[in-house]
């Protein structure tokens, strides 16, 4: 009986061993782009500490990823508290080689009187955009008619 309890639990660690082993982390690429991204805001509340290059992008405050593939999917930096938090600064075109995001939400942050940046429409697996109260400027950018795959745009 001894034994057996042996051979169970050793079965257990090494099958959990090999989970661990397998399980996914950020692609790099995208963890690159991100931390390019927010060397163009400025975060007077550190929401965005998390962000570093020893952790893993998918446990980032902020960032989603897909639970196959390990890529991003969602980056939700809207403002939980309109009028304090609040992000500033610009929206970096690195976001572009977020490849596979489909929900960007920027509500309510401090963007500075932009304009809505062109290479939004560029994003094709966009499926959600936020920019409620995020401050831009400007026209709106024709661009964002070339998200074909959108279902929820808010400009507020």
């Amino acid at each position: 009986m001894r034994n057996s309890n042996s051979i169970v639990a050793f079965l257990f660690l090494a099958i959990l061993n090999l989970c661990k082993a397998n399980s996914l982390a950020c692609n790099e690429k995208e963890k690159q782009a991100l931390l390019r991204s927010i060397q163009a805001l400025t975060d007077p509340t550190k929401r965005l500490s998390s962000w570093s290059l020893t952790e893993d992008c998918c446990g980032w405050t902020d960032v989603g990823c897909d639970n196959v593939s390990g890529r991003v999917v969602e980056l939700n930096l809207g403002n939980p508290y309109p009028h304090s938090y609040a992000l500033g600064g610009e929206i970096s075109p690195s976001l572009l080689e977020l490849e596979h995001l489909n929900f960007l939400n920027l509500r309510f942050n401090d963007l500075g009187g932009a304009p809505i940046p062109n290479f939004l429409g560029s994003m094709r697996s966009l499926t959600y955009v936020n920019l409620w109260g995020a401050s831009f400027g400007g026209l709106i950018a024709h661009q964002l008619g070339n998200l074909s795959s959108l279902c929820h745009l808010d400009l507020g």
